[in-house]
């Protein structure tokens, strides 16, 4: 189930949240990166995907460029 973006704000703005997989289940959540990685790792989730939530009234816009070497 995909959470809308603002309630991840409202909730865990300023914060590292950790899923099960992309749009995934919420396995863990903190400031410190590290430590969410930690919460995680005891839950059983070795590779989470991690995403930073923005506090609210906060946009960010990112331009990423990907290449991948055969």
């Amino acid at each position: 189930m995909k959470i809308s973006y603002t309630k991840l704000q409202k909730k865990y703005g300023g914060k590292y949240v950790l899923t099960d997989k992309p749009d995934g289940k919420i396995v863990a959540v903190d400031r410190n990166l590290g430590k969410a990685f930690k919460m995680a790792e005891k839950k059983g989730y070795k590779l989470p995907a991690v995403q930073y939530v923005h506090s609210t009234r906060t946009v960010a816009i990112y331009e990423v460029t990907v290449s991948l070497r055969d």
